[in-house]
């Protein structure tokens, strides 16, 4: 057996070490802005990579998804009147490494990808394990970081079944058989 080593509360490095060894499902938040906040540095669709995603309540149904409070995906969900929670199966590890990138990187993606939109227009990825549309219902900030729920309108099954982690700094998927 080993031993736990212990550090403060406040250090911020044990706090990420740990914290990678959690691993995550793999999303792509993608939204859609309202006309007034659409401009060359707010595009009207942007998307960000999500491993701080997760269901909160059935009924009604809500999401939670938790960005940065530095970060343009904060504002971009303030901003919008609907986004989606695109789920990624294992071969779109690409597609989350290029919404992990600086803006401009991130618009030249939309000419890479294929998708469809759902009901509100906001793009959902061909060939995802599913997504969830939905309208924000509240941010909660918490420390650094926001929490924003969304009340979901649509869901969508999709394709796949082998869902996309995040562990340690790598992509990998779920082996089923232990």
């Amino acid at each position: 057996m080993s031993a736990l080593q212990t550090s403060a509360h406040t250090d911020a490095d044990a706090f990420k070490a740990v914290a990678r060894t959690w691993a995550a499902t793999v999303t792509v938040c993608v939204a859609r802005r309202k006309p007034e906040f659409i401009s060359p540095e707010a595009p009207e669709f942007d998307g960000f990579t999500a491993t701080s995603f997760q269901t909160v309540s059935i009924n009604p149904p809500i999401i939670l998804v938790s960005v940065t409070n530095a970060s343009s995906a904060s504002a971009m969900l303030r901003e919008c009147s609907s986004f989606t929670m695109n789920l990624l199966n294992t071969e779109h590890a690409e597609l989350a490494g290029m919404f992990s990138r600086p803006l401009a990187e991130r618009q030249a993606a939309w000419e890479k990808i294929a998708f469809s939109s759902d009901a509100a227009g906001v793009p959902l990825f061909d060939g995802i394990a599913g997504a969830f549309s939905a309208t924000p219902r509240a941010f909660v900030e918490t420390g650094d970081h926001t929490l924003v729920l969304g009340d979901v309108t649509e869901i969508h099954k999709g394709e796949g079944n082998e869902t996309l982690v995040y562990h340690d700094r790598a992509y990998g998927k779920v082996h089923k058989n232990l």
